[in-house]
């Protein structure tokens, strides 16, 4: 299976609203009824650590790698041939690519942590489902466009395109990609992880310098 993206460095500026990543996939042959792709847009992969406050004390758990932002889509047939353990297998389930530590690994309570993970990322929007728009072409292309979270952070990214036939995986791609700030947004992006002090500091300066010439403008 060959696939491709249509950039491979995506800049973000401050008026960065959203952006669509395209994915270019040429689909093995021959295909059937149940011949599909899914693609799934993931990274950076860091360490994440969780806490969980209970009526006995504070239980943890450390992941040694999740990505920080995953979205993903899949055409209808995928979705109703496919099982879930495939999806898995083909590292296309958010919560199985959170992985723990090692002593965690057999941890009853992985799922239930796995699952608070991704429902956290949900609500943060930068871990999406069911996100994407595909078209097919003669001869088994496929054009899939999947959204990038407006407050995904910078890194290196990857796009797989896999693809399925009677509920089996028959190819896939990978294509990296990374995500840079310029200008103005990379220098606040920058101070807000690596400095919150001062960022706390910056934000509430230009809030009052704001206010102020606001003020001002208000008199005349």
């Amino acid at each position: 299976m060959a696939a491709g993206i249509a950039e491979d460095v995506i800049e973000v500026e401050v008026n960065y609203n959203d952006s669509r990543v395209i994915v270019f996939a040429a689909t093995p042959q021959p295909e059937n009824p149940t011949s599909g792709i899914a693609v799934a847009l993931v990274g950076p992969i860091v360490p994440h650590r969780m806490i969980q406050r209970t009526a006995t004390g504070e239980e943890r758990i450390e992941f040694v790698g999740a990505p920080q932002v995953f979205a993903i889509g899949a055409e209808p047939v995928v979705t109703a041939s496919v099982s879930p353990e495939t999806m898995i297998e083909a590292g296309l389930n958010a919560q199985a690519t959170a992985l723990p530590r090692l002593d965690q690994l057999l941890s009853p309570e992985l799922r239930s942590w796995r699952e608070a993970f991704v429902d956290l990322k949900m609500e943060q929007g930068l871990y999406t489902f069911g996100d994407a728009d595909f078209r097919r072409f003669e001869g088994g292309l496929r054009r899939a466009s999947i959204g990038l979270p407006v407050n995904a952070p910078p890194g290196e990214y990857s796009v797989r395109a896999v693809a399925f036939r009677d509920g089996r995986v028959v190819g896939e791609a990978r294509q990296d990609f990374k995500l840079a700030r310029t200008g103005l947004d990379e220098t606040l992006f920058d101070l807000s992880r690596q400095h919150g002090l001062i960022y706390g500091f910056v934000a509430v300066l230009l809030g009052v310098v704001a206010g102020g010439i606001g003020a001002w403008f208000g008199r005349k």
